[in-house]
């Protein structure tokens, strides 16, 4: 999952961006990850793309290779942060793809910038509301970030809830693990963020959009497509992780997709 090439940085007021940039070509690809991830997360990805596109993998602040400051972290940060490196490093107009939290911070600077991406791609993202039924665990989990049983709480949540029994052992240990490395700070308010119902509007996109949706969430094709009029949704057979557990399908339909764009 590591890759060797080496990171690039951007400072804004005194915070390092980590980000990769390799490749060439257009349209450019911006993958964003989603919740206590990192940019290694899309190895296969960029590997598969950068022959004939640019392509930028962030690390969000307080995630990963990036500086960690001690403070609440929400959508609209991570946002302005993104809206801030796409112009530092020349990017104009990418698609922009978002895997989970990603994909919510794809929405919102969708609704805040609306011509700042080409065309995006949201890989099982929380851009829907969660049902009631789900609030009390929501809680409970958010809560046990609070905790000093942090890392155990949020270990226990990826392996049990973001893959499925026939996932992969090894990616899901990999995965849980690196995950919970995260600041306590992070995890929580990040979570809570990316799961606030106000950061989810609904409404057409103001660029061509695809929904790669994990067959494990719990949000049908038809609702999501409803909510988001015009937007693509595609389900693949695997977990929330659906790009790193059956890349060669999801590169299959990112590829169809940009020959869309083209």
């Amino acid at each position: 999952m590591v890759t060797s090439t080496e990171l690039k940085s951007a400072n804004r007021d005194g915070v390092k961006l980590a980000y990769l940039d390799t490749g060439s070509g257009e349209p450019a690809l911006v993958f964003i990850h989603g919740w206590c991830c990192n940019y290694a997360m899309w190895d296969e990805q960029t590997k598969a793309f950068a022959p004939k596109h640019r392509v930028v993998a962030v690390d969000l602040r307080g995630m990963g290779a990036s500086d960690k400051p001690d403070q609440d972290y929400d959508i609209d940060g991570f946002g302005e942060d993104m809206a801030w490196l796409l112009k530092e490093i020349g990017l104009d107009r990418p698609v922009l793809i978002g895997h989970s939290m990603g994909g919510v911070i794809t929405l919102n600077l969708l609704r805040k910038h609306p011509d700042i991406a080409r065309a995006a791609v949201f890989v099982d993202a929380g851009i829907m509301p969660f049902p009631d039924e789900f609030q009390p665990l929501i809680a409970q989990m958010i809560e046990g970030l609070k905790s000093p049983a942090s890392r155990d709480v949020a270990t226990n949540f990826v392996k049990q809830f973001l893959f499925r029994p026939e996932s992969p052992p090894e990616l899901r240990d990999e995965v849980a693990a690196s995950m919970a490395q995260a600041p306590q700070r992070v995890m929580h308010t990040a979570l809570a963020s990316t799961l606030d119902p106000n950061n989810c509007p609904p409404g057409e996109l103001p660029v061509l959009s695809l929904f790669v949706r994990a067959a494990s969430l719990p949000m049908t094709e038809r609702q999501i497509a409803e909510r988001y009029p015009g937007m693509e949704v595609k389900t693949m057979d695997a977990g929330h992780f659906v790009h790193m557990e059956k890349p060669e399908e999801f590169n299959a339909l990112l590829a169809k997709f940009l020959e869309r764009i083209a």
